[in-house]
């Protein structure tokens, strides 16, 4: 289901497109240039912390009672996207690469025999392909507030290198400067967040033989969502 909707996604916003082309009439009214653009942002983001529980195979029989649960505490990082889109008279639409390069300040296990946490622990990227829809309160000044939404896809890899992709969403809020009537420069507070991020099988295979060596196929972590809210500066230039 989930592979579905940014075909969908997508396919709406050319349906879409159309009826928005209609603002194209208004453009002088609203005194700005309509066309197709390219836009850059970079920024810094601020994660939230994983919560995440362990769930393990029937034919996995350890020795020593595994973790029930991680915490993983996410620390600041960059924020990078590029984007390709459509500027109607008063409206927007995009096709957005995402990117959230972050820091595994403290992992906590628990439960089990033995708790442990790390510090320092790796590297976690999540990146993602989101297509995006904004309103632009467009007036008579240079600057132009906005707000926008988006859905799309991510794919979210952990400190251990494990990966699992999941459907995303996002809004965010900004305003942009024009430095001319092509030309623009914006700042915005975004807010980003996945489904369930799951890492290992989504299925045990019980026909595995009992053992009581650990593998990745019989374990798996799920139970939260990866989500960020990051502040940006973009440049844009609609062509």
């Amino acid at each position: 289901m989930q592979r579905l909707i940014l075909p969908v996604s997508l396919a709406l916003c050319a349906l879409a497109a159309p009826a928005l082309a209609q603002e194209d009439a208004a453009s002088g009214e609203a005194g700005r240039k309509t066309g197709l653009y390219v836009r850059g942002a970079a920024g810094f983001s601020f994660p939230e912390s994983l919560d995440q529980d362990f769930s393990y195979s029937p034919s996995f029989i350890p020795i020593v009672a595994p973790p029930t649960a991680k915490s993983t505490d996410l620390g600041g990082g960059g924020a990078w996207s590029a984007a390709i889109g459509f500027q109607y008279a008063r409206t927007r639409t995009e096709l957005e690469y995402r990117r959230f390069d972050l820091d595994a300040d403290e992992i906590a296990l628990t439960g089990g025999a033995a708790p442990s946490t790390v510090t320092g622990a790796g590297d976690v990227t999540a990146q993602a392909i989101m297509t995006n829809v904004y309103f632009d309160l467009v007036n008579s000044s240079r600057l132009t507030p906005y707000i926008g939404a988006g859905v799309g896809g991510a794919r979210v890899e952990n400190e251990l290198g494990q990966r699992d992709a999941a459907f995303a969403y996002q809004g965010r809020v900004g305003v942009e400067l024009a430095l001319s009537p092509a030309l623009s420069l914006g700042v915005e507070y975004s807010y980003f967040r996945t489904a369930e991020i799951v890492y290992g099988p989504k299925d045990f295979d019980t026909s595995l033989p009992p053992t009581s060596t650990f593998s990745d196929n019989f374990q798996r972590l799920d139970g939260d969502h990866f989500a960020a809210s990051s502040v940006m500066g973009s440049l844009r230039l609609v062509f």
